[in-house]
């Protein structure tokens, strides 16, 4: 038998008494996590603290003290308005001053409240809670001027109609194609529209507006295409609320007959029908002739408007009163309802109807006027795609996507022929004869002309580049010294992207560049 030494034995005793000591004693406590909020509000896109313009992007930002460790990673959830977002996997230590921000762009002006929470899920082991989260309210910096149009575009657009009649099947008594004239209101100016070919502009009841058309009598059957074309500045669109709240009642009570025209109903919005009417008065408070200015009754309207109605398309109806009955529309429903809506108390109101940038991308929105400025912009239809329950008023007046869309129509009614036709948003016609009608086909196209830019040059060389290019189509780069022959110097195909040139210079005539695009 082995038999251990004294100094081994002692050993052993002194480290089984140190392990019953150290299961006698309680477990060292981890100090315990506080997560603490030090400073918190809105930002502006570059993280610096301070309120932002209306226009730009929103930014929140929070300073952030650690005392103890936290137990695991956390979040941070951001709130601004109906938007909420989240910072995930925050994993810090003990320490002061720590800060994030986050920035995202909100459709909204006039005050916007905002609220950050940290550890929203409550798994970072915080013992006090009383400071985890941080709220309040902003207003961002509204234009000096009650409208201000910005970040503007130049573009270029066609729409082209193409009817299909099966070749030798009769003749055609008539047939008549119409097209809608863009012209200059709200948030676009028409810089140049090219009628097609064979047109006629005729102004049709009952609001006096412009449209393109074309007439063929007694034709073979065949395919007859028609196609107009413009050029057009449109720009984003941003309000000052404070400046628009000064017009009265009484203002709106003195418009002239230019302004009135657009107060009666029509067959899409029917201003004066009963269900009309009871929802307006549901919507707004019994006394607001007294404590309502027009623009907020109109903004009132605009949000009530977003809360009734859900987006379907195609929708089983498109005037007011059926839509207020389905409770369903697309955007034309919804223009129509707002429209209608607005006529009721006083303001006037009308769809505008066009398309998107691209191809035939198709919308209907809402300009109406206020006392001391011209159309003002509205979009029901993507308020309600942000803001389902109506809380803020999207899309009201400030409208930062404007600079892509084009409204090549304004109204909801043309008197022409003892026919009443609604927007014009795509080409409209009809025929009569024995010919067989086989298809038809409308397309609209809008893209960006695209800026051309100079830049640095190295001796001996031109350079510069072209900015907001289109994504479909060619542009050509045309030199001249003249500004009378043009030649191509270089085309390539537009895909969005900028497209940088440099062209060596020479001691011969003086030389001008310009880029043209082909659709």
């Amino acid at each position: 038998m082995k038999i251990l030494s004294l100094d081994v034995c002692w050993l052993v005793l002194m480290r089984l008494f140190l392990l019953i000591v150290a299961l006698a004693l309680p477990p060292v406590a981890q100090a315990a996590c506080d997560l603490q909020i030090a400073s918190a509000g809105p930002c502006l896109a570059d993280s610096a603290s301070g309120i932002p313009h209306v226009g730009d992007a929103y930014g929140l930002k929070i300073t952030l003290n650690v005392k103890g460790t936290p137990t695991q990673p956390f979040r941070i959830k951001w709130t601004i308005a109906s938007v909420t977002n989240y910072f995930s996997n925050i994993n810090v230590g003990a320490g002061n001053g720590y800060w994030w921000y986050f920035v995202w762009w909100v459709n909204l002006d006039d005050p916007i409240p905002w609220s950050v929470t940290l550890d929203p899920d409550g798994v970072s082991g915080d013992t006090n809670l009383v400071n985890n989260t941080a709220s309040g309210t902003f207003t961002p910096v509204p234009p000096s001027t009650a409208v201000e149009l910005y970040s503007s575009r130049m573009m270029h657009g066609s729409q082209i109609c193409t009817l299909n009649f099966q070749a030798g099947s009769g003749t055609i008594h008539n047939l008549w194609v119409l097209f809608g004239v863009p012209t200059s209101h709200g948030a676009q100016q028409a810089l140049s529209v090219t009628a097609p070919l064979n047109a006629q502009t005729v102004v049709t009841a009952p609001y006096g507006l412009p449209i393109f058309e074309v007439g063929r009598t007694n034709v073979p059957a065949a395919t007859f295409q028609d196609t107009n074309a413009f050029v057009v500045q449109v720009s984003n669109m941003r309000v000052n609320p404070t400046l628009l709240r000064t017009g009265t009642w009484s203002n709106m009570n003195s418009l002239t007959a230019n302004w009135t025209q657009w107060l009666a109903p029509d067959p899409t919005c029917q201003s004066t029908n009963s269900a009309i009417t009871s929802f307006v008065q549901q919507s707004l408070p019994a006394n607001y002739l007294t404590t309502l200015t027009p623009y907020d009754t109109a903004r009132t309207l605009h949000r009530a408007v977003m809360r009734k109605l859900t987006y379907q398309s195609p929708p089983p109806h498109g005037d007011a009163v059926n839509v207020l009955q389905d409770g369903m529309a697309d955007c034309g429903g919804f223009s129509s309802l707002l429209t209608a809506c607005l006529r009721s108390v006083g303001i006037p109101a009308r769809s505008i109807c066009g398309f998107w940038q691209g191809n035939s991308a198709w919308h209907v929105r809402v300009e109406f006027h206020l006392p001391g400025v011209e159309w003002l912009v509205a979009d029901p239809t993507l308020g309600q795609g942000a803001d389902p329950t109506g809380t803020y008023a999207y899309e009201f007046g400030y409208v930062p996507d404007a600079n892509q869309y084009l409204a090549v129509d304004v109204g909801a009614s043309h008197l022409l022929l003892n026919n009443n036709f609604g927007g014009i948003q795509v080409p409209n016609w009809w025929w009569t004869g024995g010919a067989t009608f086989n298809s038809y086909a409308g397309v609209s196209y809008l893209q960006p002309n695209g800026i051309v830019c100079w830049t640095n040059a190295a001796k001996g060389s031109t350079s510069f580049y072209l900015k907001d290019v289109p994504t479909e189509g060619s542009v050509v780069v045309q030199s001249s010294t003249n500004f009378v022959a043009w030649s191509p110097v270089a085309t390539n195909s537009a895909n969005g992207s900028m497209i940088y040139y440099s062209f060596p210079n020479t001691n011969g005539p003086r030389r001008f560049y310009r880029a043209k695009v082909i659709p």
